[in-house]
């Protein structure tokens, strides 16, 4: 037998989002043939796009670089490709488009008929589409070995279908140690290398004997040169190890069959199955045992991998349809009691519903509803712990002043953060993040890149909030348009209404600043703006303010909000210029803090 590998989904993607940006360049070449020169004019457009920036940039190529917003043209992009000098220009394509094909968006291979994209690729390129569901179809169907695993084989001692294999081994642990789940460490170890199924008891035995080792580091040395089968392992492949489980967890939490409860700054994390979907995921080890599909022929599994509709799936029987839903309805009623959450009338009355004559797709509406009610629920719930907590709020206001600290978060725990900011103020309709969540409303990713970062709705005015850590030169590059575009958008939607932007960052580098001025004192599009670029030390005096308040047992409203927003605008027709501006969106916020303590 060959030397055994870990198995992983993919090292060139780190973030899987960034999926989408890679298959979006691929379907620009669907219908061709994935032949080498394809194969080099793919990595080219990668080039082309920023998608991918190797190594090597010469010297008169690199404005292009430092002046993000100038387009590369295509001649510009193929001399960079071939200035690497790979030993193997079309592999820098073929590894590229690997994950695509590893996950069931595309069918691109030399010999394999023209390049393809499915319908499970072209329902992720969709605008609204269901990341959980995407990820979820996609995951199902992966699976070592199979047809185009060259390296994942059976001669490796490959047989397993990694994410039911996962489910299996954590819902097996479970049962055998109160202390739930995996932590970043064991799933880093333990996960990558489990490369059969028939490994999963012996592999839990691992888990448990490593909970017991008191030198962890003589035990992953030893466990990394019994896998690999050598007597030295060199450290890269220790940490690699550690790269692909971050890699997969990335992955896996999108699905929402997996939670994943990590520190803001991504370094710790734990991974438990998902308790909302107990049933399901038992539904799913009853009818996989995570052993990989066998199939005749290439053509077979490609077709496999085409068909959305593969594989199937146990809640396509009504029954089942009916324990989820009465699973989930149960765990609603039980944390609506022990919480003692007020709940409307017709939410009730929801609840309540009689589902036993209801059809299958009644059901699979009725359950996505319930999905909904959880997450509003606990969203309530959420809120209520913090709107009145003063350690809470003081930990916030420290955080948002800790730059240092703020430019570790991963960034949609720094959406998160902004996210409960604006709700303990306190005074909202409705605050809403448009990062993807899991089933307890903890962001999975950051948000889309075709939506604003938050939406804010009050009652006498509504506003987007945009967020970025990003403190660099190219802020207002990478910000300003898709900021001011995500503006008119929303005003557009919200025609006849007064609407604002505020964009917060841990600083706002001057560029930005006169970008925003442009767009506030003249126009952007043939239209003026209102956007209030604030520093998060700035937006935490906002805070600061509320807990002097709540001290008096007072607050603020969204109306002393509206008065704040309105002057930053407003002073730009008293200015001359943006740095003017910066300077003085200080003092204002200043004054208007002392003027509300007082009030």
């Amino acid at each position: 037998m060959k030397m055994k590998i870990p198995w992983s989904i993919s090292t060139t993607v780190r973030n899987p989002e960034r999926l989408r940006d890679f298959l979006s360049v691929l379907k620009r070449l669907e219908g061709q043939s994935f032949d080498a020169n394809n194969q080099i004019n793919y990595q080219i457009l990668l080039i082309q796009e920023r998608l991918y920036r190797p190594l090597n940039i010469p010297l008169k190529f690199r404005k292009y670089y430092e002046k993000p917003n100038m387009q590369i043209p295509f001649k510009v992009a193929k001399e960079i490709f071939y200035t690497q000098n790979y030993k193997d220009p079309p592999m820098r394509g073929r590894q590229s488009v690997n994950p695509l094909n590893k996950l069931g968006f595309s069918i691109a291979r030399e010999g394999s008929g023209p390049i393809r994209i499915t319908e499970l690729g072209n329902r992720f390129l969709a605008g609204d589409y269901d990341i959980g569901f995407i990820f979820f179809k996609s995951l199902l169907k992966l699976q070592f070995p199979n047809p185009w695993s060259e390296d994942f084989s059976y001669q490796r001692g490959f047989n397993i279908m990694p994410f039911i294999a996962t489910m299996h081994l954590i819902y097996r642990l479970n049962k055998k140690s109160s202390n739930k789940g995996l932590d970043k460490t064991e799933f880093s170890l333990f996960i990558p290398t489990l490369i059969n199924v028939d490994e999963i008891n012996e592999q839990i035995e691992k888990i448990l004997e490593f909970r017991k080792e008191k030198d962890k580091k003589k035990y992953i040395s030893n466990f990394a040169k019994k896998f690999y089968g050598v007597q030295k392992v060199p450290d890269k492949k220790i940490k690699n190890l550690f790269d692909y489980g971050d890699n997969i967890m990335r992955y896996f939490r999108l699905t929402r069959y997996f939670k994943v409860t990590m520190d803001p700054f991504g370094h710790y994390w734990r991974v438990d199955l998902e308790p909302s979907r107990k049933v399901e995921i038992e539904l799913l080890l009853n009818m996989y045992d995570g052993k990989a599909i066998e199939f005749k022929d290439a053509n077979e599994y490609l077709n496999y991998l085409s068909d959305i509709t593969k594989p199937t799936l146990p809640w396509e029987e009504i029954e089942n349809l009916k324990k989820i839903a009465l699973s989930l309805r149960n765990t609603i009623i039980d944390l609506i009691k022990r919480e003692d959450i007020a709940i409307f009338d017709n939410e009730k009355e929801f609840l309540n519903t009689n589902i036993a004559e209801f059809e299958k797709k009644q059901l699979e509406e009725y359950i996505s509803e319930l999905r909904k009610l959880n997450l509003e629920v606990r969203e309530k719930l959420r809120k209520i712990r913090i709107v009145s907590d003063i350690e809470k709020i003081k930990d916030v206001i420290n955080i948002l002043c800790d730059i240092k600290k703020l430019k570790k978060y991963e960034p949609e725990h720094f959406e998160k953060l902004i996210t409960e900011a604006l709700k303990i103020i306190n005074d909202e309709i409705l605050i809403k993040p448009n990062y993807p969540v899991d089933d307890e409303g903890e962001p999975i990713s950051y948000s889309p890149g075709n939506r604003p970062d938050i939406e804010c709705y009050y009652k006498t005015f509504k506003a987007i909030c945009e967020v970025t850590l990003n403190t660099s030169r190219f802020q207002w590059i990478q910000e300003g348009q898709p900021v001011m575009r995500h503006l008119r958008d929303f005003e557009i939607q919200h025609k006849g209404k007064e609407v604002f932007c505020i964009f917060i960052a841990p600083q706002i580098h001057n560029d930005t600043y006169s970008q925003f001025w442009i767009s506030v004192k003249y126009e952007y599009d043939g239209l003026p703006q209102k956007i209030i670029p604030m520093t998060t030390k700035q937006f935490a005096l906002l805070l600061d303010v509320l807990l002097q308040l709540i001290k008096q047992g007072k607050r603020f409203s969204h109306k002393e909000l509206y008065d704040l927003y309105t002057q930053i605008i407003n002073i730009t027709k008293k200015l001359n210029s943006f740095s003017d501006w910066a300077n003085c969106i200080q003092n204002v916020i200043k004054e208007w803090s002392q003027k509300s303590i007082l009030l």
